[in-house]
C-alpha cells in the first residue's frame, strides 16, 4: 500500500512488486505516482478505491504500508501481519496493529530491501487481484459513458472527460466532498500528471485557491480545479483572483445543487437527509465567469459535455465549466455489510414518509 511518501520511488516499487509478486495499491495521495494502467498499479482503497483492493488487503498474508498514514482503519486489517515504513515515527502503528514499524525514507529503504528479499514465483494472488481489477475497470467504464443516459449527465462522465481531454502534464486539484470520489475514482492519470488537494476532512472549498497558487508558480502548465458546487460557492471569490492576475486556471464544477456527501453520510447511519440544510440554489456559474472577466461554459446534457470541457481547456485565460449532474447518483461502495444496507433502507423509508407528511 503506497502513500504520498512514495513519490519518486516508482521504479523501486515496480521492482519490489515483481520480486514479491505482490500487487501495488495506493491511497488517494499516492494515486499519481504511476499511470493508471500500469499492471502493478491496481487502484485505490476505501471509498476512493475498489472492491478488489479491499479484498486483497483483507486476505493478504502480509500488508506492507509504505509512506502512508491512511486514516480509515476499517479498510485495513484488524489482525495479521502489517509492516509499516515511514519517515514519521508518530504514524507507525497508528492506524492498524503493526508487527514491525520501520523508520526511514521510502526510496533508499526499498533499495536496501530489494537486496535482501528472495524472489517469489507463485502468482496466484497477483492473478486473482488482476482479474478482479479488470472487471472493476469495465464497470467504471460503463458508468462513465455519457451515452448511459439521454438527458442527464452523470458525474463519472465529467471526471472521465476531464481526464481524457487534459494535457499530458496537467495538474488536477481535487476539492473535498462527494466530488472527490468522482474525480479520484474516474480520472485515469498517465504518470506525468499530478493530483493535488487538501485531502483533509471538512476542507471544503480549498481547490480553487490551491489551483491559483500552483498556476502562479507555473503559468505555462495546465491546472484544473475539480470542485463541488457547495465548495465552489464558499470561495468563488478566488475566481476573481484568477481573472485579476490572469491565471489561466480551469474550474470544473459538479453542479448537483447539494452537499452530496452529507446526504450519503446521513443515510449510511440510517438518518434521513435534512434537505433544507443540504440543498441550495446555485448562480449561473458560466455567467459568473464572464462577469469576473473569464470564460464560462455550461453542459446540461450528455451531448454538450465534451465540447464544453474541451473548449474551456483550450481557451486563453481562466474558465469555468458548469456541469449539471444527476443529484441522486450513488458512488460505488467497495465494502458494504448488511447493517449498512439496513441503514440506507431505513433512511430512504424515513425520507419517503417525511415527503408524504410534508406534502
Amino acid at each position: 500500500m503506497c502513500g504520498a511518501g512514495c513519490q519518486g520511488a516508482a521504479e523501486e516499487l515496480r521492482l519490489l512488486s515483481d520480486r514479491l509478486k505482490a500487487p501495488l495499491i495506493h491511497s488517494v495521495k499516492g494515486k499519481d505516482i504511476m499511470p493508471y494502467d500500469d499492471p502493478h498499479w491496481m487502484g485505490g482503497i476505501g471509498m476512493i478505491g475498489t472492491k478488489p483492493d479491499y479484498n486483497a488487503i483483507m486476505h493478504c498474508d502480509l500488508l506492507l504500508m509504505l509512506g502512508t498514514d491512511y486514516p480509515y482503519s476499517e479498510f485495513l486489517p484488524s489482525k495479521g501481519s502489517v509492516v509499516q515504513l515511514d519517515d514519521r515515527p508518530e504514524v507507525l502503528g497508528r492506524r492498524a496493529p503493526t508487527a514491525l514499524g520501520v523508520l526511514g525514507s521510502i526510496k533508499p529503504t526499498l533499495k536496501l530491501l530489494l537486496g535482501k528479499v528472495a524472489a517469489k514465483s507463485d502468482t496466484k494472488f497477483w492473478d486473482q487481484v488482476t482479474k478482479e481489477r479488470h472487471k472493476w475497470d469495465d464497470m467504471l467504464d460503463k458508468q462513465a459513458d455519457p451515452a448511459r443516459s439521454k438527458d442527464r449527465i452523470h458525474p463519472q462522465a465529467v471526471a472521465r472527460a476531464v481526464g481524457d481531454l487534459a494535457k499530458g502534464d496537467a495538474i488536477f486539484v481535487f476539492d473535498t466532498g462527494l466530488n472527490t470520489l468522482w474525480s479520484a475514482n474516474w480520472i485515469r492519470q498517465n504518470g506525468s500528471q499530478r493530483i493535488i488537494g487538501s485531502f483533509n476532512n471538512a476542507a471544503v472549498g480549498t481547490a480553487l485557491a490551491q489551483a491559483n497558487g500552483i498556476q502562479a508558480l507555473d503559468r505555462s502548465r495546465q491546472v484544473i480545479a475539480l470542485c463541488g458546487d457547495g465548495g465552489f460557492n464558499m470561495l468563488m471569490c478566488e475566481f476573481l483572483t484568477a481573472a485579476h492576475h490572469k491565471l489561466p486556471v480551469k474550474v470544473v464544477v459538479y453542479n448537483n445543487s447539494a452537499f452530496g456527501l452529507i446526504t450519503l453520510e446521513a443515510e449510511s447511519v440510517g438518518l434521513p437527509a435534512y434537505k433544507k440544510g443540504i440543498e441550495f440554489p446555485n448562480p449561473d456559474f458560466a455567467a459568473l465567469a464572464s462577469a469576473c472577466g473569464g470564460h464560462g461554459f455550461k453542459a446540461a446534457k450528455p451531448g454538450e459535455l465534451k465540447a464544453a470541457i474541451s473548449e474551456a481547456l483550450t481557451v486563453d485565460g481562466p474558465a469555468i465549466v458548469d456541469c449539471v449532474v444527476a443529484a441522486d447518483e450513488l458512488p460505488n461502495l467497495p465494502h458494504i455489510n448488511l447493517e449498512m444496507v439496513g441503514h440506507y433502507a431505513m433512511a430512504k423509508i424515513k425520507e419517503a414518509v417525511l415527503a408524504c407528511t410534508r406534502s
